[in-house]
């Protein structure tokens, strides 16, 4: 009984030991060998102990990265969906009841962060990376994590529409993309809408132009942001769109669409008269790069991105939370809706 009791009081003083060298190393910042002389012994034993602490749970070692992904929610979409790759924002902390109001705010900016670390771990030396226009690929090609390549090409997937938005300036987003790969850029030098079919013939036989849209033809990687039929649209800001254009849009069954091609919830075409007098690489162009990465944030791009990857024009998806869980329940409204529909099998008649 003595030798029990022993034996569980060396085992506590042994942990309060453990604790101690872990609270001066860990909390008050002292150096292993601070810690040693302290307690008389040699700094790679302060060393074992402290990896000793850890083992026994008495160090707990959490990392809070600002970047976390919601990692079950990815998978849901990716079963959900023909993606080959998605990474999901996690959504802010929250207090209560409460988001923190500049987390929230600065998901544009985490979303363009997290999107450029992935596309830097994807772009090898040699690569063609085509890139359209939008907020979030702006915050992307500007985020600083995308790291200068050996001979890579980048390639202006749209027009351009001047004015002073860098975010709706493929021009500008290519440049900035080109700038951080210290790639050679090719630039589409011609208007995103020109005013008929045409004009848009007459532009489509310049050699510049024809050579970038080549270029396009051949990328490897793509960087696309999936654009919604509303007022947040590039086009509409840019001034190619009314109210009466997006309730027509609207009315044909479109939900988005990426550089100018437009599609349905399904992922079919939405062919519409605009397309005729678009300066852009082309749906069919833009499914031939082996990586179509698509990034948006918020509910308002739920819908939109289901279109986008049913339509092939997106095969990676880079988003936050709210997003992907309306994806989710898009995909689960139509799965409902289908098996209401669905005929009822007449029972099977069964004669004794």
């Amino acid at each position: 009984m003595n030798q029990r009791s022993t034996s569980d009081d060396d085992a506590r003083d042994e942990r309060l030991l453990l604790a101690d060298v872990a609270r001066q190393y860990y909390l008050e910042d002292l150096t292993q060998e601070q810690i040693a002389r302290r307690i008389g012994v040699s700094r790679s034993h302060v060393s074992r102990m402290l990896k000793e602490a850890r083992e026994a749970g008495i160090v707990e070692i959490r990392v809070h990265h600002p970047l976390r992904t919601a990692a079950e929610v990815q998978a849901r979409v990716q079963a959900a969906l023909p993606l080959a790759e998605c990474l999901v924002l996690a959504a802010p902390a929250t207090h209560g009841n409460a988001i923190e109001e500049d987390a929230a705010a600065d998901t544009p900016r985490q979303l363009g962060a997290l999107a450029a670390r992935y596309l830097n771990d994807r772009i090898a030396d040699g690569m063609t990376v085509g890139v359209g226009w939008g907020s979030t690929v702006y915050h992307v090609v500007t985020s600083g994590y995308v790291r200068r390549k050996q001979n890579v090409s980048v390639v202006q997937l749209m027009g351009s529409v001047g004015g002073a938005t860098p975010d709706i300036d493929g021009g500008q987003v290519a440049s900035h993309l080109g700038r951080a790969l210290a790639a050679r850029v090719f630039y589409l030098q011609a208007p995103m809408v020109v005013t008929d079919a045409g004009v848009r013939a007459g532009l489509l036989r310049d050699p510049h132009i024809r050579k970038t849209l080549e270029m396009a033809r051949g990328a490897d990687v793509l960087l696309v942001s999936v654009g919604a039929v509303t007022r947040a649209s590039g086009l509409y800001r840019a001034g190619y769109l009314n109210d009466m254009d997006l309730e027509y849009i609207q009315g044909q069954g479109g939900v988005g669409d990426i550089c100018g091609a437009y599609f349905r919830q399904d992922g079919s075409p939405c062919s519409l008269e605009l397309e005729e007098r678009t300066i852009a690489a082309g749906a069919e162009a833009m499914r031939r790069a082996p990586l179509r990465l698509g990034v948006g944030w918020g509910a308002a791009k739920a819908l939109p991105s289901v279109g986008a990857i049913r339509a092939g024009l997106v095969n990676a998806l880079i988003t936050d939370e709210a997003c992907a869980l309306a994806m989710l329940d898009i995909v689960a409204n139509e799965e409902a809706q289908a098996k209401a529909e669905a005929p009822v099998q007449p029972a099977e008649l069964v004669i004794p």
